[in-house]
Protein backbone atom coordinates (compact mmCIF):
# COMPACT_ATOMS: atom_id res chain seq x y z
CA UNK A 1 0.00 0.00 0.00
CA UNK A 2 1.75 3.53 -0.98
CA UNK A 3 0.80 6.48 0.30
CA UNK A 4 -0.67 7.89 -2.94
CA UNK A 5 -3.54 5.59 -3.44
CA UNK A 6 -5.19 6.05 0.09
CA UNK A 7 -4.58 9.69 -0.55
CA UNK A 8 -5.65 9.59 -3.94
CA UNK A 9 -9.20 7.11 -2.55
CA UNK A 10 -9.26 10.66 -0.52
CA UNK A 11 -9.06 13.05 -3.38
CA UNK A 12 -12.02 10.68 -4.71
CA UNK A 13 -14.43 11.49 -2.47
CA UNK A 14 -13.91 15.40 -2.12
CA UNK A 15 -14.26 14.81 -6.42
CA UNK A 16 -17.59 13.29 -5.79
CA UNK A 17 -18.91 16.14 -3.67
CA UNK A 18 -18.41 18.16 -6.84
CA UNK A 19 -20.93 16.31 -8.96
CA UNK A 20 -24.14 18.48 -9.80
CA UNK A 21 -26.43 16.09 -7.26
CA UNK A 22 -23.88 16.23 -4.51
CA UNK A 23 -23.63 19.80 -4.85
CA UNK A 24 -27.42 20.39 -4.26
CA UNK A 25 -27.49 17.63 -1.73
CA UNK A 26 -24.26 19.03 0.89
CA UNK A 27 -24.56 22.81 -0.48
CA UNK A 28 -25.42 24.29 3.23
CA UNK A 29 -22.41 22.16 4.74
CA UNK A 30 -19.65 23.36 6.30
CA UNK A 31 -17.92 20.28 7.98
CA UNK A 32 -14.13 18.89 8.21
CA UNK A 33 -13.46 15.46 7.25
CA UNK A 34 -10.91 13.53 8.76
CA UNK A 35 -9.39 10.12 7.96
CA UNK A 36 -7.44 8.36 10.39
CA UNK A 37 -5.48 5.03 8.91
CA UNK A 38 -4.48 2.94 11.68
CA UNK A 39 -1.87 1.29 9.75
CA UNK A 40 0.30 3.93 8.86
CA UNK A 41 -0.62 6.26 11.97
CA UNK A 42 -1.80 9.10 9.70
CA UNK A 43 -4.26 11.82 9.61
CA UNK A 44 -5.58 13.81 6.87
CA UNK A 45 -8.52 15.91 6.72
CA UNK A 46 -9.88 18.46 4.26
CA UNK A 47 -12.94 21.10 5.26
CA UNK A 48 -16.05 21.73 3.23
CA UNK A 49 -17.23 25.20 2.89
CA UNK A 50 -21.01 25.67 1.73
CA UNK A 51 -20.85 22.17 0.20
CA UNK A 52 -17.12 22.77 -1.42
CA UNK A 53 -14.27 20.75 -0.27
CA UNK A 54 -10.99 22.52 -0.01
CA UNK A 55 -7.26 20.78 -0.67
CA UNK A 56 -6.33 18.06 1.78
CA UNK A 57 -4.05 18.45 4.83
CA UNK A 58 -1.80 16.02 6.75
CA UNK A 59 -2.21 16.00 10.25
CA UNK A 60 -5.24 16.60 13.03
CA UNK A 61 -7.74 18.82 12.64
CA UNK A 62 -8.71 21.08 15.15
CA UNK A 63 -12.24 19.50 15.03
CA UNK A 64 -13.46 16.83 12.70
CA UNK A 65 -17.61 16.77 12.48
CA UNK A 66 -17.00 13.37 10.44
CA UNK A 67 -14.09 11.25 10.72
CA UNK A 68 -13.44 7.91 9.48
CA UNK A 69 -10.55 5.59 10.90
CA UNK A 70 -9.89 2.53 9.07
CA UNK A 71 -6.56 1.14 7.75
CA UNK A 72 -5.07 2.13 4.13
CA UNK A 73 -5.95 -1.10 2.90
CA UNK A 74 -9.61 -1.14 4.54
CA UNK A 75 -10.24 2.16 2.88
CA UNK A 76 -9.18 1.76 -0.59
CA UNK A 77 -11.06 -1.39 -1.03
CA UNK A 78 -14.19 0.53 0.30
CA UNK A 79 -13.50 3.66 -2.40
CA UNK A 80 -12.77 0.75 -5.02
CA UNK A 81 -16.05 -1.22 -4.73
CA UNK A 82 -14.02 -4.04 -3.55
CA UNK A 83 -15.21 -4.49 0.11
CA UNK A 84 -18.58 -3.31 0.91
CA UNK A 85 -19.04 -0.14 3.13
CA UNK A 86 -21.14 -1.57 5.31
CA UNK A 87 -19.50 -4.87 6.01
CA UNK A 88 -16.52 -3.11 6.65
CA UNK A 89 -18.08 -0.98 9.41
CA UNK A 90 -20.17 -4.06 10.34
CA UNK A 91 -16.45 -6.34 10.68
CA UNK A 92 -15.10 -3.74 12.29
CA UNK A 93 -12.36 -2.84 10.09
CA UNK A 94 -13.81 0.76 9.39
CA UNK A 95 -15.16 3.39 12.58
CA UNK A 96 -17.10 5.98 11.45
CA UNK A 97 -17.69 9.41 14.27
CA UNK A 98 -19.73 11.46 13.28
CA UNK A 99 -23.64 12.78 13.27
CA UNK A 100 -26.20 9.95 12.23
CA UNK A 101 -27.78 12.54 9.09
CA UNK A 102 -24.49 13.40 8.19
CA UNK A 103 -23.01 10.38 7.76
CA UNK A 104 -26.44 8.76 6.04
CA UNK A 105 -25.80 11.47 3.86
CA UNK A 106 -22.03 10.91 2.93
CA UNK A 107 -23.12 6.95 1.72
CA UNK A 108 -23.92 8.32 -0.95
CA UNK A 109 -20.50 9.50 -2.01
CA UNK A 110 -18.64 6.72 -1.02
CA UNK A 111 -19.32 4.42 -4.24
Amino acid sequence: MTESEHVAMINKMRENFLTDKAKKTFRKWNKTMAFEFTDLEQIFYFPIEAGTPNEIVEGEPEKADIKIITDSKTWVGVMKGEIGGMKAYTSKKLKVKGKMPDLLKLQKLMK
